[in-house]
């Protein structure tokens, strides 16, 4: 693999930048504290095709490869990766359609995805059915109506299709993810939005169906493929949310350096210690490595689908370590003005932390790869 990015790439990784410095940039410190302002970032995202971007033409959609999703996740992510988390669960449910989706299925959900008439959002989570997601109690009876409880689910209020797991069959013991198409969500009750310390633009919320019917087009993966489904779904978000972290990284980096060769202590610049050196090479070198694992991972999605799996928990375990470690370095370098309340370091540095959890834990992800040894 060619581990560089062609000129094309460059130049839409400088495009999606420079939409982000106009449009998202300037939102961050009112999405960090109102995730009401997330639909209007969404809408900006939709008028330019942002939602669509593997989406094939056919459909509406840009048709590029995975790879140029994770370029724009890398630019959100400089600025407010609380977005990028928004996107991993729309985007999810794109690539579960894409690969699994039936032509109906394809011909009805991926035009209005991509057009951002439709919002995807991924259900899976359930109080006692966390990372442990065989362990569901929703249920989905013969007459294709879902009895579901479900938690922490990104973009549940202002989803209008759920990628959602539920057990059926005899004794209930298989199974199943089923689309729930409910663009004006009657039939469904949510829960207020969750209130976290970092990625606070995502909307974020428990939600039910009680009763709800499906329908005859609802069905996505039975039991024979559900499993591979859903951790083809998470690998999707890891890597959109390693991105993010790289991000992350690289705003961390610029922001810290630039501080270190304005302030001046003990008469010279920060710059000029040692010691402040060394930790901005690491940043740099380190938060290289992830951006090239997290590329890998993205490559590997449609050239080597076998190794899809590992490499999405590499990038998202390394990304998220590197971030946490560095954005810490970064508040370090700023000192007092990194950890003033609202400051980009420092909401950095609350939006790494919730990245090593969500769509899998860094102590999951050692799992995976351990298990794959």
């Amino acid at each position: 693999m060619n581990t560089f990015l062609s000129s094309t790439q460059e130049a839409l990784l400088e495009q999606y930048r420079s939409f982000v410095k106009e449009h998202i940039a300037p939102l961050a410190s009112e999405l960090d504290h109102d995730s009401a302002q997330t639909k209007d970032v969404l809408q900006k995202l939709a008028q330019v095709g942002y939602l669509g971007i593997t989406v094939a033409k056919e459909y509406g959609g840009s048709g590029r490869p995975f790879l140029d999703l994770i370029l724009l996740c890398e630019a959100v992510g400089e600025a407010e990766p609380g977005i990028c988390l928004t996107l991993s669960s729309h985007y999810a449910v794109i690539e579960l359609i894409n690969k699994y989706g039936t032509a109906t299925q394809k011909s009805r959900y991926l035009p209005l995805l991509a057009r951002g008439e439709y919002l995807g959002a991924i259900a899976v989570n359930e109080v006692n059915a966390g990372t442990d997601y065989r362990a569901v109690q929703s249920k989905c009876s013969d007459t294709n109506k879902l009895q579901a409880e479900k938690t922490w689910v990104v973009n549940a209020d202002i989803a209008s299709i759920f990628a959602v797991t539920a057990r059926y069959g005899e004794n209930d013991g298989q199974t199943c993810l089923r689309l729930v198409d409910s663009p004006d969500r009657k039939g469904i009750a949510f829960s207020g939005n969750r209130k976290i310390f970092g990625l606070s633009s995502a909307h974020i919320s428990d939600i039910k169906f009680d009763g709800y019917d499906l329908g005859k087009e609802s069905l996505l993966c039975d039991d024979a493929n559900a499993d591979e489904a859903i951790n083809f779904a998470f690998c999707i978000a890891k890597c959109m949310l390693a991105a993010g972290c790289v991000g992350m990284v690289e705003a961390a980096i610029l922001i810290s350096a630039e501080h270190a060769r304005q302030r001046e202590q003990f008469g010279q610049k920060l710059s000029q210690f040692q010691a402040i050196q060394w930790k901005l090479a690491d940043m740099s070198a380190e938060g290289s490595a992830a951006r090239l694992l997290t590329y890998r991972a993205a490559w590997s999605k449609e050239e080597k689908p076998e190794d899809f799996l590992r490499t999405a928990a590499m990038c998202k375990l390394f990304a998220g370590k590197v971030a946490r470690v560095h954005s810490a370095e970064a508040v370090q370098i700023m000192g007092s003005f990194g950890i003033l309340e609202d400051s980009t370091v420092e909401r950095i540095y609350r939006d790494v932390r919730v990245c090593q959890i969500y769509e899998g834990t860094s102590d999951v992800q050692k799992l995976i790869l351990q298990r794959m040894l």
